[in-house]
């Protein structure tokens, strides 16, 4: 690597550092021209882009770095929330399962792949997701959120309010996103529970009448 790209690389991540992200522009821009085979420059510029907002921008840069090389984990990664960040979610979802295939140890990638999967409408395949998640990485509050609200929406309701109790616990804060939805689970609960009990009574009731008239 040539002294002075080298030079403006270290003084863009710098740069990055100091939180002084419009500036870091700036010198990858100035980087990526000057050495457009750099894949840490067209990387870093795509992330800086993403953090001021510019997604559609930031996709482009990592882009570039793809085709420079395409098995980096944090390329596919961060592209992927760029996508979804704008509402690209099918092209997220590939994205993270690019990712995957390079990492699949990754459980903030498995949990972005399921957050794709619920926004598709794909449940089940969003809680195999969260499922992997919370595996790799047993203290993921966000992930047992995630899962419990994926079986809130399939209707799997004793599921729900067991994996929402987990996170909670290992995140009270999350209580006020769990509570906009745990109570219908608990009527839905007790009315599976009350209908059941309606059908053996109905059975039971039934047997008698039948006795009665033999």
């Amino acid at each position: 690597m040539p002294t002075e790209t080298k030079e403006l690389l270290q003084e863009a991540i710098q740069t990055i550092g100091e939180g002084k992200l419009k500036e870091a522009v700036s010198i990858l821009e100035e980087l990526t021209q000057k050495a457009p085979e750099m894949i840490e420059a067209w990387y870093n510029y795509g992330y800086v882009l993403m953090e001021l907002g510019r997604e559609e921008d930031a996709i482009k840069a990592f882009d570039e770095a793809l085709a420079i090389d395409n098995m980096i984990f944090d390329i596919w990664f961060n592209k992927a929330n760029a996508l979804y960040s704008i509402a690209g979610f099918e092209e997220a979802k590939k994205c993270y399962a690019r990712a995957l295939e390079i990492n699949e140890d990754d459980a903030e990638a498995w949990n972005n792949l399921g957050n794709c999967l619920s926004r598709l409408t794909e449940g089940q395949k969003a809680i195999e997701a969260y499922t992997r998640a919370v595996v790799l990485k047993p203290d993921y509050a966000e992930a047992f959120y995630n899962k419990a609200n994926a079986h809130f929406i399939e209707e799997e309701d004793d599921r729900a309010i067991a994996y929402a109790e987990m996170a909670m616990e290992l995140n009270p804060d999350l209580e006020e996103k769990v509570k906009h939805w745990i109570h219908v689970s608990r009527d839905r609960m007790k009315s599976a529970r009350d209908e059941i009990k309606h059908r053996e009574k109905q059975k039971i009731l039934g047997r008698l009448v039948n006795e009665d008239n033999q």
